[in-house]
């Protein structure tokens, strides 16, 4: 999209790489909210409060990511729109999602009062790890409607390619919650409460900032002289029933580690500590990853709204080398310095014992994983929600069955071999399911 018009450009390695790498960036808006929490908390010395960081991070995230089929739809739609160069469906398909995302948002703020009550004791953490976790998911949601605002904006720019922006105020979250999170953890000593105050802050305030960015984008996007697209019921319900499906695909992926988070809580506070965080690195490797699913995401969404299944192949064969190169690059990075990065998220000597051995775990992860994060992207671009529903639950229904064989005999190695074997089983499902799309565009 110039300033003045809709242009969808080809899909190249250079046009992958434009999307994708401002992507990975921007990405660590997911990530680096808890990655900070948790590195600023840990600094501290206190296994107590990085066990309540991981246990109400982890249900924050839970509960937040559910709703990331905002992002994921709004950026599917959007990029179908922009790939059949329909200006009236990119405003149409924002003002839809933002709608939800407030529906959904102030549906949070009135449960996330019994959601604490019911789903703390679940992880049968020790109590003073309960109540620091309880307190840090209350203060954390408070910002719910904005952070499900700022998954919309993101989705709405990825669609449009508008990569720049989208990285723009990811920065802007990023930097303000890392200098929040410094003043009321380490200047005002308001531990876990200050470190979740000021993720919900940064949420704040960039969502305002996003608002203002997306309507700048609106007065250059050009549209017909009839509204009646902007309030289509049909579309409308096109919209919620695919979200739906991804909704489910994604309360699975968080169910999974949420699941597996509190099966590390019962071997004690130290292990609990040690898996937060490997499981943070993890959510880094993921957002890593995933720039190259939204490459894909996006340009495939671009193909299927141009109904071109040569630029379909172009796009999904494309983001799968690149993802695989960049894999291959965090592995070695792992392999060579994963014991110093490790120690930069806690100084506790326990911790650290307790996490190195399964740090070849983390090291295979990136290329494991790369395969089903390119393949969302590819079904997400392509709007096929409820392949991705029906995938998610199977590759969770295995984990989870594996897990109750593995753990007995291999401690916690048998959850991380469990993990990769949930990585594997999402990659195989989309893979045979693949043939589907391009046969639809052949219709």
């Amino acid at each position: 999209m110039t300033e003045t018009a809709l242009q969808t450009p080809r899909v190249t390695h250079g046009r992958i790489l434009a999307v994708a790498i401002p992507a990975i960036l921007a990405n660590f808006s997911a990530v680096l909210p808890n990655l900070v929490d948790t590195a600023l908390i840990g600094q501290t010395g206190d296994a107590v409060a990085l066990g309540g960081i991981s246990v109400g991070a982890s249900l924050s995230t839970f509960v937040l990511w559910a709703f990331a089929f905002l992002r994921l739809g709004t950026a599917g739609f959007t990029a179908q729109a922009y790939g059949a160069e329909d200006g009236d469906e990119i405003k149409a398909t924002l003002n839809r999602a933002l709608a939800l995302a407030w529906i959904f948002g102030f549906i949070i703020l009135l449960l996330m009062v019994p959601l604490a009550f019911v789903a703390v004791p679940l992880f049968d953490s020790s109590e003073a790890v309960a109540d620091l976790a309880a307190r840090y998911f209350h203060y954390r949601l408070f910002s719910a409607p904005f952070d499900f605002t700022n998954y919309v904006i993101f989705g709405w720019l990825v669609g449009l390619q508008r990569m720049g922006r989208a990285l723009g105020l990811q920065i802007l979250l990023n930097g303000l919650n890392v200098l929040l999170c410094y003043l009321f953890v380490f200047q005002l000593h308001l531990g876990v409460d200050g470190a979740a105050m000021a993720t919900a802050l940064a949420q704040t305030f960039t969502a305002i900032v996003g608002l203002v960015v997306a309507r700048h984008l609106l007065r250059i996007v050009p549209l017909s002289d009839e509204a009646g697209s902007l309030i289509d019921l049909d579309k409308l319900f096109v919209l919620v029933s695919v979200n739906f499906d991804i909704f489910l695909r994604t309360l699975a992926i968080m169910f999974v580690m949420v699941y597996f988070v509190g099966l590390g809580a019962r071997m004690g506070d130290a292990t609990l500590a040690a898996n937060q965080v490997l499981f943070t690195l993890l959510a880094t490797i993921a957002q890593s990853l995933d720039g190259f699913a939204q490459s894909a995401e996006t340009l495939v969404g671009q193909a299927v709204g141009a109904r071109d299944r040569g630029q379909l192949r172009a796009a999904i064969g494309g983001s799968l080398l690149w993802a695989l190169l960049l894999a291959l690059g965090l592995s070695v990075l792992l392999q060579q310095f994963g014991a110093g990065i490790v120690g930069l998220f806690t100084n506790d000597p326990a911790v650290i014992a307790h996490a190195l051995p399964y740090l070849p775990w983390l090291i295979a992860t990136p290329l494991v994983a790369l395969w089903c994060y390119v393949l969302d992207g590819v079904f997400i671009g392509a709007t096929r929600g409820r392949e991705m529903r029906n995938g998610m639950v199977i590759a969770a229904f295995g984990a989870i069955v594996a897990q109750f064989f593995a753990i007995p005999l291999f401690g916690n190695h048998g959850l991380w071999g469990s993990l990769m074997l949930f990585f594997v089983l999402r990659a195989l499902t989309l893979y045979l399911w693949y043939p589907r799309i391009p046969r639809a565009l052949a219709h």
